[in-house]
């Protein structure tokens, strides 16, 4: 009868703990780094900037042309390629956190 009683013990907390490790796998992207695309510095605040010389200047240290030629220069070599499992950050936004 006692062995009965181990052997239950043993199988809840495997269980349980089985179920503690599927909990934890779920997310591959976190919820708040999902909606990045809606409310991300880059997509909220920096497009706002392009459409003000003067704030993308003191923002960047550079005009909008300047930056645009310099992502014409840089963007082939740091650009990235999307994959079945995410998105690659866009050249443009990985330029402008190489330069902030």
């Amino acid at each position: 009868m006692a062995d009965l009683d181990f052997m239950e013990r043993v199988t809840a907390l495997y269980l349980w703990k089985a179920e503690q490790c599927h909990r934890c796998r779920r997310l591959w992207v976190h919820q708040s780094l999902q909606r990045r695309n809606q409310f991300g510095e880059y997509n909220h605040l920096l497009q706002e900037q392009r459409l003000d010389d003067g704030r993308f200047q003191l923002y960047f240290c550079l005009s909008r042309t300047q930056f645009e030629d310099l992502l014409f220069c840089v963007g082939g070599r740091i650009s990235l390629r999307d994959t079945n499992y995410r998105h690659c950050i866009p050249t443009a936004e990985c330029l402008s956190i190489c330069l902030r």
